[in-house]
């Protein structure tokens, strides 16, 4: 979302979507102000003062370009792209390891792109090998992605305890390290992401998460994402890794006054998006149409500015006068 007239539209809504906040929303709206100065930061380094900054900031997922606007018209300051939702909605298969990083690549670069706001995306393990972790950052940098996770589960990965296997601490710290070195950009967000607390030897036990987050900070590794981590563990993991801390899926109520860096909300919206679409299928053949009403679109302005109306609108106008 680039386009002068969206960033305008913006700056003109901020009291809108502080009242969004207001409403139970933690948002932060600060991106409109970095993305119209006269030197505009990169996305990766605005992603790096989100983590520096104090207090939880609040990130959620964006399966399509239209969502991933929509997120940031709302005032969140950043986006993330999960490979759950990259697999599921854009593919039609399980996260299991299944998608390739091409596609990873294509799907969240495409998204990233289609907003002034840095985007997470999910790396799954960056590749078969170190190798290939290496030049993987390569290729999302070169797609506009401002930081990626790649995590120390082996394939077939999420199919649960017992089943997926967590790599070594040494495999896993090879493979940040070669992250590090691969990257141009050295403002670019390395993320190492642990299911330590979910599989493994020692599952739910937060020591382990805190020595593999020592481990991957040693590696180079720019924060710890830790999945499956209740709230009650975010502080004591926070306090003994010397890098930010990213939760996932805690409500924000429950560690706003911990050290946590970011709480990322995914792998939900995609989901209730296809459950409504399937209400409506069912309306489709029960009733020979769709039920129509207020509460199922949206308002007209903010489609404008999602679709940057405006700005081709008053491009085909200009345009077409030069034909005559």
């Amino acid at each position: 979302m680039t386009g002068s007239s969206r960033r305008d539209f913006i700056k003109r809504t901020a009291l809108v979507t502080g009242s969004m906040a207001a409403a139970g929303a933690p948002v932060v709206a600060a991106s409109a102000e970095n993305t119209n100065s006269s030197n505009p930061i990169s996305k990766s380094a605005r992603l790096r003062e989100l983590l520096a900054e104090p207090g939880v900031t609040v990130i959620p997922e964006a399966y399509t370009v239209y969502t991933a606007r929509l997120a940031e018209l709302a005032g969140f300051p950043a986006i993330y792209v999960g490979g759950n939702m990259i697999a599921g909605m854009h593919f039609g298969i399980e996260d299991w390891g299944l998608v390739d990083l091409a596609e990873l690549v294509e799907v969240g670069g495409r998204i990233a792109g289609g907003v002034s706001v840095p985007a997470i995306v999910d790396a799954d393990q960056g590749g078969e090998t170190s190798l290939n972790v290496y030049r993987s950052v390569e290729r999302y940098e070169r797609a506009g992605i401002a930081g990626s996770h790649i995590e120390d589960t082996r394939n077939p990965k999420h199919l649960g305890p017992g089943r997926s296997e967590l790599m070594p601490v040494e495999e896993m710290v090879e493979r940040v390290k070669a992250a590090v070195e691969g990257r141009s950009d050295p403002n670019y967000v390395i993320i190492a992401r642990s299911d330590c607390l979910w599989i493994g030897s020692n599952p739910g036990d937060h020591r382990e998460a805190i020595r593999r987050g020592n481990a991957f900070a040693e590696a180079g590794a720019d924060a710890f994402f830790v999945v499956s981590m209740r709230s009650d563990q975010v502080q004591e993991i926070a306090s003994n890794i010397p890098i930010p801390l990213i939760a996932l899926n805690i409500p924000v109520d429950e560690i706003r006054d911990t050290s946590c860096s970011i709480d990322i909300h995914g792998v939900q919206v995609y989901q209730a998006a296809a459950s409504l679409y399937q209400t409506m299928l069912g309306e489709l053949r029960s009733d020979g149409q769709f039920r129509r009403g207020p509460e199922r679109r949206l308002d007209p302005d903010i489609v404008a500015q999602v679709l940057d109306i405006p700005e081709y609108s008053e491009l085909a106008d200009r345009w077409s006068q030069l034909k005559g």
